[in-house]
């Protein structure tokens, strides 16, 4: 039996997540009227999963487990289901550190330099600008079935997160999926409170600046230095490869339209030539890296969202849509166009709009 410590000190690997996220799954499907038993077993999955918040399950396992969840209950809304009854806790230690900094911002902050303790299968981002902010969450391979309801699942939680934060008088200006809209809006409405906006360039809560200088609520400075000193043995013992790492902020400056050589450098605190030198060492390169990400946020966007071929182009950083159809025909076999009309979704593509605020 595990002490306290050893649970908290179970790490995700590569490609994996801790099980927290799951522990509504159960209770969501027991009121849509659909047993949960044999989806789990026909993934090969233990019931363990939701009884062990620290359990760890392979993020493409997660993916595939929430896709079927939303098939065999017809809820196309699922993710927000589970999502909604997560919070700081589904974080772990990571969860108590956060909600005992002295501020919003110092959160989030902590909250994006640890996510590897709790989840390495995506990654929080916040971006300012002027006086938004956007707290984005960014799946490393989004093109798996299912990311649509992981997504939405993360949004929720990430609601309740900074709702833990800030007090109940936060919420956000804006929530946007970088996913189609379903056919029913209502759901995300309803939980989030505000415009949400979907085929939108990234998914992410919007919310204004000056709620990162809030004071946490009942943050407590002993606590901090409790759990931080958790989180800093989890954090030593991750072995993180450094090609997989590289990979994680290549997928992170591709979104933000920076994903040059000499921006990868600054991020990793590398100068380029040494960069350079490690990624040979690795066995690969940045442009290999580069054109794989692309390869699978192309592969997301095409299936996910209506947004039309030249506007993904745009968006992956081709100068042309032409360069960008070539290229996705030597990945897939097929034109972007064709590959789209036979992807299989998570839910239906009703419009073909780039954007949809509902």
């Amino acid at each position: 039996m595990n002490t306290p410590l050893e649970s908290l000190l179970r790490l995700p690997q590569q490609g994996t997540i801790r099980a927290a996220p799951l522990a509504t799954l159960p209770g969501v499907m027991r009121e849509l009227g659909v047993d949960l038993q044999p989806i789990v077993a026909a993934q090969g999955l233990s019931w363990r999963v939701f009884e062990d918040p620290d359990e760890s399950i392979a993020y493409r396992t997660l993916c595939a487990l929430l896709a079927a969840c939303v098939r065999a209950s017809g809820c196309p809304h699922l993710g927000l289901l589970v999502g909604r009854g997560g919070g700081v806790s589904t974080l772990g230690a990571l969860g108590y550190l956060i909600q005992n900094t002295p501020d919003v911002r110092t959160a989030l902050d902590t909250l994006i330099s640890h996510m590897d303790v709790h989840d390495r299968g995506a990654a929080p981002t916040l971006e300012l600008r002027a006086h938004v902010a956007m707290l984005r969450y960014d799946i490393f391979h989004a093109d798996a079935e299912g990311s649509i309801p992981v997504s939405d699942a993360a949004m929720a939680i990430s609601r309740n997160i900074m709702l833990s934060l800030c007090g109940p008088a936060w919420k956000p200006m804006e929530v946007h999926f970088r996913h189609a809209p379903p056919e029913d809006v209502t759901p995300y409405r309803q939980l989030f409170q505000a415009p949400v906006v979907f085929n939108a360039e990234r998914t992410a809560l919007v919310f204004r600046t000056q709620w990162l200088s809030t004071a946490v609520p009942g943050a407590d400075g002993q606590l901090r230095r409790h759990f931080q000193g958790y989180v800093d043995a989890m954090a030593n013992r991750l072995e993180r490869g450094f090609e997989g790492k590289v990979y994680a902020t290549v997928q992170r400056l591709l979104v933000k339209d920076r994903c040059t050589l000499d921006a990868l450098a600054l991020q990793l605190g590398l100068q380029p030539r040494t960069l350079n030198r490690r990624l040979q060492d690795a066995g690969t390169s940045f442009r290999a890296l580069q054109n794989q990400a692309r390869h699978d946020l192309a592969r997301e966007m095409l299936r996910d969202t209506t947004s039309d071929i030249a506007a993904i182009a745009g968006l992956l950083g081709y100068t042309s849509a032409s360069a960008f159809v070539r290229a996705f025909a030597r990945w897939e076999g097929q034109p972007p166009a064709a590959w789209r009309k036979t992807a299989s979704t998570a839910t239906s593509v009703s419009t073909h709009s780039p954007g949809h605020l509902a």
